[in-house]
């Protein structure tokens, strides 16, 4: 009797972990490594930033969480029968199965409104830059995802948009050249993993992704480089002439090894469909994204208290 007893406890835990493990992965709690560039308001106040500043920012990182997972069970919603072509989406919380769609839709009704409304009480730019966010990439998953590059225009707009929010919590000024830098950066990270669906998916990369039919290795081979350019200088023109702190001149060697180092991890290791795991797990650009957040910060607050 006793060991019947602890067989069915143990099978009751097992069960309530697959239902969080589910839960976590329907809402994507990986892909909120993303929202990170909300934070990226306190680069720009002048010494450090208020503590009720940074209090708004953790709060607004996961309000973006949040929206950004009502997008994403949206998105298994209509791309259920395609998921389930997919050698790795096949294995998500609808595409198994393992949860049904009015669970999914329930969840959605529950985190979409809330999110929502919390936002417009932190800061009515700030909800207003959510629905933008929201509405763009609920057109996104409907009909946007088929039209080759106009699918990668959009995510890209999306970090502009979290990184635009954090700035206005923080009431900093606009960085044209910092933002376009996070626009090109995504850019590229999109193209490489359009170009690891390629390979992974091979002929049946069409039927899972509409547009995918329209890529092609060569074409991505020789947009790549343009994208890196693009990101360096732009950067760099961040540094030279908004930043004007002649210290954060050295961050840009650090950006540099960064996009080499993922492009190694993405044609030598095979990576590149995950790009947030590629940045969660991989030590080298993890160090550099460290050395780079206080090579940069540590410059500015010196400058300042010099001046």
């Amino acid at each position: 009797m006793r060991q019947e007893s602890t067989l069915n406890v143990t099978e009751e835990k097992k069960s309530f972990t697959d239902i969080v493990i589910c839960f976590a992965k329907l809402i994507r709690v990986r892909q909120w490594s993303k929202n990170i560039f909300v934070f990226s308001g306190v680069l720009f106040p002048s010494g450090l930033p208020e503590l009720v500043q940074v209090a708004k920012l953790i709060l607004a990182f996961f309000l973006f969480c949040g929206i950004s997972s009502s997008v994403y069970i949206i998105n298994d919603i209509i791309d259920l029968e395609k998921d389930m072509l997919h050698p790795v989406k096949r294995f998500r919380p609808l595409a198994s199965g393992k949860i049904k769609v009015k669970i999914a839709l329930a969840i959605f009704y529950i985190i979409c409104p809330g999110t929502v409304v919390l936002s417009f009480i932190l800061n009515k730019y700030f909800g207003i830059i959510i629905c933008v966010y929201f509405l763009m990439n609920l057109a996104y998953c409907m009909k946007l995802k088929d039209f080759v590059f106009i699918d990668l225009l959009i995510i890209s707009f999306g970090f502009v948009l979290r990184t635009l929010s954090g700035i206005v919590l923080v009431n900093g000024k606009n960085s044209f050249w910092l933002l376009l830098s996070i626009a090109f950066l995504s850019l590229y990270l999109g193209i490489n993993k359009r170009k690891k669906e390629l390979i992974t998916l091979e002929v049946d990369s069409k039927k899972h992704r509409k547009n995918l039919g329209e890529y092609s290795i060569g074409l991505i081979n020789e947009i790549i480089p343009m994208l890196t350019a693009c990101t360096v200088i732009s950067y760099s023109f961040h540094t030279l002439y908004e930043v004007k702190v002649k210290y954060t001149i050295l961050t840009i060697p650090i950006v540099v090894y960064g996009i080499f180092r993922y492009q190694y991890l993405t044609d030598k290791a095979g990576l590149g469909e995950s790009p947030e795991m590629v940045l969660l797990k991989d030590r080298p650009i993890v160090l550099a994204i460290l050395v780079w957040g206080v090579i940069y910060i540590s410059a500015k607050l010196l400058t300042n208290s010099l001046a």
